[in-house]
């Protein structure tokens, strides 16, 4: 008890554990990198062509996303 080594017989399991784990990684990697590309986007259109107060609520909407993604 209390042993954490793996045996021969964890080895495949722990494998597929650690590559599905990476996968997860790699996924929520690529989804900050599309969230942080839809924020300078969000940015760039309020820069444009809104009133004060849309430009407010979208900026405040950008930085929230922005901190999610970090």
């Amino acid at each position: 008890m209390g042993d954490e080594t793996p045996g021969a017989d964890d080895t495949p399991e722990r494998e597929r554990l650690i590559h599905e784990l990476r996968n997860v990684q790699a996924e929520k990697q690529a989804l900050k990198h599309l969230l942080g590309k839809a924020v300078d986007q969000i940015e760039e259109l309020v820069e444009n062509d809104c009133e004060d107060a849309a430009k407010q609520a979208a900026a405040a909407q950008a930085e929230r996303l922005r901190r999610v993604a970090d």
